[in-house]
């Protein structure tokens, strides 16, 4: 009968971590951006207007961001359409298509306009400068009493006028599903454990000395304490707190990438990535971690004309770097 001592059987698992270790060199896309352990999106309907006047700077204050879907023809909208063209530039803050008016869609003809009319103020006026077809995120309006196209018609709509579909409302939406700060950290701790995605959809935040409150107003001794739960998450490198269309492209390049080693030699290594998504659509830089010598820390990152430095730990490497671009060349920060 063999017998294995302690000591062989200890030799043994050393060996096998050995070889499991990855090689100098080996390099994978990020699940998520910065590697962090999940994404969650915060989304707020209806343009109300506890959003732009309470909601937008917390979340500035906290360095967050979230997704506002608008709807330009609605009376709240053309009151504070001022400060919603000013709240932008202070950062975190991306619109999303909620239609012109939330009242449904009689027909074709009219959805092309609900949902087009939304889209060119957005890209014109609202958030103007970026790319004119830039993508952007759709939510369909609930309640309303008609919705007159078919399936079809909506995926065609969606397609002309480069809209994506959001995650869905059910199960996710503040004061209507969930109404205690338990039940709303509750997602994100269900998708860092599966180190997935998830989200949170909210309407209204109350404002405090108002006459009126907005529709569905969540508490803010609900939704301040929801706010530094999620920036000290995103602080501890657990959740990517991002808008939805941020979320889409990454996904949808990261699965679309690949990224091979192409050298390693001596003190120096050499990737690529290529990525079949559109480019016109999909340009965001994707998250590479790469295996790099224990002792190398500091390094330089080259891609053609962009360079940057990356700090490496327990050798491993992140960085951002472009998905379209030329080959990506790593080496040490020599004292």
């Amino acid at each position: 009968m063999l017998r294995i001592t302690p000591l062989a059987l200890a030799l043994s698992f050393v060996v096998l971590a050995l070889c499991a270790r990855a090689a100098v060199g080996d390099a994978r896309v990020a699940k998520w951006k910065d590697d962090r352990t999940a994404s969650f999106l915060l989304m707020l309907d209806d343009g109300w207007p506890g959003q732009v006047e309470v909601a937008i700077p917390e979340l500035q204050k906290r360095g967050l961001t979230a997704t506002f879907y608008m709807v330009p023809d609605k009376g709240e909208y053309k009151v504070y359409a001022a400060k919603w063209a000013e709240a932008e530039k202070g950062g975190g803050v991306v619109y999303g298509v909620h239609t012109m008016t939330h009242q449904g869609v009689t027909d074709l003809e009219n959805a092309r306009w609900e949902f087009g009319e939304c889209a060119r103020i957005i890209r014109e006026e609202l958030q103007a400068g970026g790319k004119p077809g830039r993508l952007l995120s759709f939510a369909q309006p609930g309640g309303v009493k008609h919705w007159n196209i078919t399936p079809d018609q909506f995926q065609s709509l969606l397609k002309e006028f480069n809209l994506i579909d959001r995650p869905p409302f059910k199960g996710h939406g503040a004061v209507y599903h969930w109404k205690t700060l338990e039940e709303m950290t509750a997602l994100a701790e269900k998708a860092i454990t599966a180190r997935d995605k998830s989200h949170l959809i909210l309407h209204g935040v109350e404002r405090i000395g108002v006459n009126y409150q907005d529709f569905w107003a969540l508490k803010q001794d609900v939704f301040f304490p929801l706010l530094d739960y999620l920036k000290a998450k995103q602080d501890s490198r657990e959740l990517w707190v991002t808008d939805h269309i941020t979320q889409h492209q990454y996904e949808t390049q990261r699965d679309a990438a690949t990224v091979n080693t192409l050298k390693v030699i001596g003190n120096a290594i050499q990737l690529d990535l290529k990525c079949t998504a559109n480019p016109a659509l999909y340009d965001l830089p994707l998250t590479l971690v790469v295996e790099v010598p224990a002792a190398w820390r500091e390094c330089n990152i080259s891609q053609r004309a962009t360079q940057s430095r990356a700090t490496a730990a327990n050798g491993k490497l992140i960085f951002d770097a472009a998905p379209h671009g030329p080959p990506i060349s790593i080496w040490p920060v020599t004292p």
